[in-house]
């Protein structure tokens, strides 16, 4: 079932064969790119009804939501041509409109959690189905221990990102080991967060050493991968 119903994912072809991928598959693979960026890796991302402009050419593409996109409504999104050379900035030129259905893995409640306790295994369970509102990560498995309920709770709910304070996996001021790729090029340093975040999070990061900031993504306890815009 899941299977069917997720089928509109778009799934890249390989070998000697295969033809190119025309431009709908091109965004629909860019849309679902840009949503698990904002959403985590294990979001699972249906697309239906994909508009896309007129004349849009064939070829690698990113797609950017707008700011107030959010599921359970028609979405639009920003879709720029990839740049041929490293450090490029991306040209913004097309908008496409698309329904999108996102299905990620949180935390229910097993029973009633009060205000202000933490939350542990034994309080909730890991599910997976379709979510509504802003492009962000849910509460998954890493908020287990480490996290708060901001109100009363009753069981088999829902905890939406709003319900919960946890502390954060990188902390304002903390070093944290930073990840950059270029090509095929992986690089490491020790950098400084100047922003708290979480999973998914895109923080800003400072060299200590230039003082230059750039942006990262948290991609685990004190770890970021970091990012070009």
């Amino acid at each position: 079932m899941r299977a069917l119903l997720f089928g509109l994912i778009v799934a890249s072809t390989s070998g000697s064969g295969a033809q190119a991928p025309d431009a709908d598959a091109m965004v629909r693979e860019a849309i679902v790119e840009a949503l698990r960026s904002r959403m985590g890796t294990e979001a699972e991302v249906a697309i239906e009804r994909l508009r896309l402009p007129d004349g849009w050419p064939h070829g690698a593409v990113q797609a950017r939501p707008d700011p107030g996109a959010r599921l359970g409504r028609p979405m639009r999104f920003a879709l720029g041509a990839t740049p041929d050379r490293t450090g490029a900035a991306v040209a913004w030129t097309g908008v496409a409109e698309a329904n999108v259905h996102v299905q990620v893995p949180h935390l229910h409640t097993r029973r009633a959690v009060p205000r202000g306790a933490t939350i542990t295994e034994a309080d909730v369970a890991l599910v997976r189905h379709a979510v509504d509102g802003a492009l962000r990560a849910w509460p998954s498995a890493d908020a287990i221990g480490r996290s708060r309920a901001l109100r009363d709770v009753g069981p088999d709910t829902c905890l939406v990102p709003a319900s919960l304070a946890m502390a954060p996996l990188v902390r304002a001021g903390q070093e944290v080991q930073a990840t950059a790729r270029v090509g095929v090029i992986v690089a490491e340093a020790r950098l400084v967060a100047a922003d708290r975040g979480d999973i998914g999070w895109v923080i800003r990061v400072v060299n200590p050493r230039s003082r230059r900031t750039l942006k990262a993504r948290v991609v685990g306890a004190g770890m970021v991968e970091v990012i070009h815009d």
